[in-house]
């Protein structure tokens, strides 16, 4: 152990308790008191290095295997084995789980700014992995399973050789599991993966991925009785992608300003019809993106810019008209399947819609009944989450936190990292619950 005395730090003593006799903390038999010894650990403080020396009895158990009769009485804060207090290894781990500093960091501010002198980059990794390793992932996944709100999110994420499949319950916000391995995952994996879950007792009424092939048939094998509902997010992300390329050709059909020839022009004074159709052009390229976004999340300038570029290009209110049905499909206002298909069935079928070539891709993804009732299984429920997201911000979690992890790179620190990451969530101690929506029939008797 490094000699902490020969830095110049505040020094102060503490006395722990020194009975004659001790119970052993292995195996709970009393031990006789073989010394009085004292002990030096560093101790966060911001205003300058700081020891704190602590003084206990030692004791030796007869009855122990060899290696494991010594030990010695000290206060919970400095009952370890390291050379710095209980509160200094708590505080460097948080700053790696809490704050998402890298380990070289958390050792920078524990050096610099709590004057925790020795204090190494390794030092901090091995606390990590500690930390990771000492958690009870199988008590926690136990306790996450008996709140399960009924809700499985399912992702995967690619880091590097390595592949990670996730599962989240997103109505209580908790992470579920977690399974690393190398390589791509391939269905087996991810029906092993469900059948662990499935082990400890989670049996979801509604599970919710992106449009990834991984997940039908292993889902449709493992609980046949649960219902698939595919991500709205990413439908619609997919669709505004399509959208994008109808804005460009809509643009493209434009009237196009004649190119100048060289010289002064004749007419000087005058607006020249060639730059206004540059401008006209400018101002519907500005509404590229307006175009797309929900009508209640637009500003009063975006408003009037969109408004102008419609007038501009006739084409464009059409699309924005699409979006509009769009967003109200999925949105608040469509309780029920039948509203849904209605819906859905008059998009199919608006004349604007279908004589417009730029639009024939999203109405087919539209058209499509088997991914339709994919995305619309939340309508059977009063709660339930429309999209994936969830789990998926708990993957980018992961990604952000790798991009400065440099050393979180080997088995172990990925998984240390991982049980530290999932513990973050605590579980709710009311869960929230799936609840299944009464058909019409059962609401109007239970107006009556």
């Amino acid at each position: 152990m490094v000699n902490l005395s020969a830095y110049q730090a505040r020094h102060k003593v503490v006395r722990a308790l020194a009975p004659e006799a001790a119970r052993c903390p292995h195996c709970c038999h009393w031990a006789e008191r073989n010394e009085i010894r004292s002990r030096l650990f560093w101790v966060p403080d911001l205003c300058g290095p700081c020891v704190i020396e602590v003084v206990g009895g030692c004791y030796i158990c007869r009855r122990c295997p060899p290696g494991q009769q010594w030990f010695m009485l000290l206060p919970a804060e400095f009952d370890t084995r390291r050379q710095y207090s209980l509160l200094g290894y708590r505080t460097i781990v948080d700053l790696v789980r809490e704050h998402r500093m890298s380990v070289e960091e958390a050792a920078a501010v524990g050096r610099k700014v709590l004057h925790l002198c020795e204090l190494d980059a390794a030092t901090v990794l091995a606390w990590v992995r500690h930390d990771g390793e000492s958690l009870d992932t199988k008590g926690r996944l136990a306790k996450s399973a008996a709140a399960f709100s009924g809700e499985l999110a399912l992702d995967e994420v690619y880091d590097g050789e390595w592949y990670q499949l996730k599962a989240t319950d997103p109505l209580n916000g908790i992470e579920l599991a977690w399974k690393l391995e190398r390589g791509a995952p391939s269905e087996d994996d991810v029906k092993s993966f469900l059948l662990d879950l499935k082990a400890v007792g989670i049996d979801p009424k509604l599970v919710v991925t992106d449009g990834s092939t991984l997940y039908p048939s292993v889902l449709a094998e493992v609980w046949p009785n649960a219902k698939h509902q595919r991500c709205v997010f990413h439908f619609i992300k997919q669709i505004n992608e399509d959208l994008g390329k109808a804005f460009w050709e809509i643009y493209d059909a434009m009237p196009k300003p004649p190119k100048r020839k060289a010289g002064r022009p004749k007419k000087r004074g005058r607006p020249r019809e060639d730059q206004r159709k540059r401008d006209d052009r400018q101002k519907v390229r500005k509404a590229r993106f307006i175009f797309l976004k929900r009508d209640d999340r637009l500003s009063d300038e975006e408003r009037a810019l969109l408004q102008e570029a419609i007038e501009l290009c006739p084409g464009l209110g059409v699309l924005r008209c699409f979006v509009l049905h769009l967003h109200e499909l999925f949105g608040p206002r469509t309780e029920r399947r039948a509203q849904a298909q209605e819906r859905r069935q008059a998009m199919l079928n608006d004349e604007a819609f279908k004589t417009m070539a730029a639009l024939s891709r999203p109405l087919e993804r539209l058209r499509d009944d088997d991914l339709f009732a994919r995305l619309t299984r939340y309508l059977d429920f009063d709660n339930a989450d429309k999209t994936s997201n969830h789990v998926e911000r708990e993957n980018r979690e992961f990604r952000n936190r790798q991009k400065t992890h440099y050393r979180m790179r080997s088995r172990r620190s990925l998984v240390a990292l991982l049980d530290l990451l999932s513990a973050r969530h605590i579980v709710p101690p009311e869960p929230r619950r799936l609840r299944p929506r009464a058909s019409a029939g059962e609401e109007v008797r239970q107006a009556a």
